[in-house]
């Protein structure tokens, strides 16, 4: 789980209500929101670090307050834009008359913001949204005409909603050719009796593809495993924007003393059950207040399903503990946290990259315990056969055998738990990456078990609401691994499943979406 502050989705910015009578430069928000969507689309990167790629760029300086501004509509526009795709996409191919993966990016992603404003985002007027969408095409676009299409095609947009655009400059009309005169009927001598009109069909969730703007394939394989009812609900719960999650790290302060800190700086806090005093939803108040806490330390944004994760271990002070996938390093801390930094853990990533950053971010929580590692997890080498260190050959990073009381495999996954946080996911997924990732999480899940100690524990997580990445991979293991049994937590509540798994759904749970199993190891 990546640690992000959720912005606001709902900015509320004063707006000007005339017309500029200067030439207007292209608002910084709507700059770094269409570089941001430019990059996540052209390079499958993440919509948050892709904004703070864009801000980086646009904003190298500036008022603080103007740009957290800036970020909160910029923000707004990303993610509704990422969460509202397929809906944006349909009524634009009945503007532009061809499906939109034709069509430059740049015009394909200014129609999108343009769109998405007008239909979301009223308070801003027409003439800003038209005006910046074809500035931004202008500097973009490798077409010469795709300013001009991207103009008529949202001033179109604009006068069958009804709205004035006398605000907007004169602009090519898109002319259509009127459609051709009627043929004249031939005259029928006899009657024809026609049959009756086949019963219309009923209406499935692939009917609603553009209403609950997920790929169709996507709801018809939630469709099969879960039912229709189902899907949509969960389809209709990733298209609300995600609460803010906090927990307070009592490794820098007592939790109790950082929520009063906290209310006092104006924000309400609402206790998380399970959670003891650490696990708050923040309810109400400027987010930026968060931002002097998280450099201390004291604060961690962190979604609540992740925070019964790692509870869910169930660690105590002294352990030797595995956190196989532990980038950025979150439920590292928590661990930590609940073994009053006494003990060791190590820490595990594939990327040195993401190491170096989880190194800085365990520094700053406190973390005294934990020593991190860049190793591949699913390596046929990761789990030595013999001592090494009293051999002479020289083997990469190991493990030994029998070795840690508690291992945490938080595996890497298709993240469709997620969807309200990471919507530009489900535009990328597809039913063979679902098979590579149980493949993946099939290797991670043998090694971690080499390396229990008889009367240990494992962990296996995942952020994915899919049976492949979860029961599946969790039934296969226990039938090859009959010297681990299922131990689930005494605190799992209405998490826990009838086969003894444990279940997190955003539609029921309000957290993001996990599959989780505990396992124990039989002396």
């Amino acid at each position: 789980m990546r640690m992000r502050i959720s912005a606001s989705e709902s900015p509320n910015l004063s707006v000007p209500t005339t017309v500029p009578t200067e030439p207007r430069a292209i608002s910084r928000a709507r700059r770094a929101a269409f570089l941001a969507l430019i990059r996540v689309e052209r390079d499958d990167a993440w919509a948050d670090e892709a904004l703070d790629a864009a801000f980086a760029r646009v904003a190298p300086s500036g008022l603080t307050e103007q740009l957290d501004a800036d970020r909160r509509l910029a923000t707004e526009i990303v993610l509704g834009v990422l969460r509202w795709r397929g809906k944006l996409d349909a009524q634009l191919r009945g503007h532009v008359g061809r499906e939109l993966a034709a069509l430059d990016p740049a015009v394909r992603t200014a129609l999108r913001m343009g769109l998405y404003q007008i239909l979301y985002l009223t308070r801003i007027p027409p003439f800003a949204v038209v005006h910046d969408a074809v500035e931004l095409v202008k500097q973009s676009s490798e077409t010469s005409h795709g300013a001009g299409f991207v103009n008529a095609v949202l001033r179109e947009i604009l006068r069958q909603r009804g709205v004035d655009n006398s605000q907007l400059a004169p602009a090519r009309r898109i002319l259509k050719k009127p459609p051709p005169p009627p043929t004249p009927a031939k005259r029928v001598r006899r009657r024809t009796i026609l049959p009756p009109p086949p019963p219309a069909e009923a209406s499935t969730i692939l009917d609603r593809e553009a209403e609950l703007s997920h790929p169709a394939w996507l709801l018809s394989h939630w469709a099969r495993a879960l039912g229709e009812a189902r899907a949509t609900c969960l389809a209709a719960a990733n298209n609300q924007p995600a609460p803010t999650f906090v927990w307070l790290n009592p490794l820098r302060q007592r939790p109790a003393t950082t929520r009063e800190q906290l209310e006092a700086a104006g924000l309400e806090l609402k206790p998380v059950a399970g959670l003891d005093d650490e696990g708050y939803e923040v309810t109400g108040g400027n987010l930026a207040v968060l931002g002097p806490f998280i450099d201390n330390g004291t604060v961690y944004v962190q979604d609540a399903g992740s925070q019964r994760v790692a509870r869910w271990l169930g660690v105590c002070p002294g352990q030797r503990v595995l956190d196989m996938c532990a980038a950025p390093g979150g439920k590292t801390a928590q661990l930590a946290a609940q073994m009053h930094n006494e003990g060791t853990i190590t820490a595990l990533d594939l990327h040195p990259h993401r190491v170096a950053a989880m190194e800085r971010n365990l520094a700053r929580l406190g973390v005294q315990i934990a020593r991190c590692y860049t190793a591949d997890a699913t390596a046929e080498t990761l789990v030595s056969t013999a001592d090494h260190r009293r051999s002479r050959k020289k083997l990469p990073f190991s493990l030994f055998p029998d070795s840690f009381d508690a291992v945490l495999v938080d595996a890497p996954c298709s993240g469709t738990g997620t969807l309200r946080r990471h919507p530009e996911i489900k535009w990328r997924l597809t039913l063979r990456k679902l098979a590579e990732f149980a493949g993946l999480q099939t290797k991670l899940l043998w090694n971690a078990a080499r390396v229990v100690k008889p009367g240990g524990v494992l962990l296996y997580a995942v952020c994915s609401l899919e049976l492949r990445e979860g029961e599946e991979v969790l039934r296969t293991f226990l039938k090859h691994h009959r010297h681990f049994m299922l131990a689930p937590p005494p605190d799992a509540g209405d998490a826990l499943t009838s086969e003894g798994f444990l279940r997190l759904w955003p539609d029921q749970d309000g957290t993001d979406g996990f599959f989780a199993a505990r396992l124990c190891r039989q002396s």
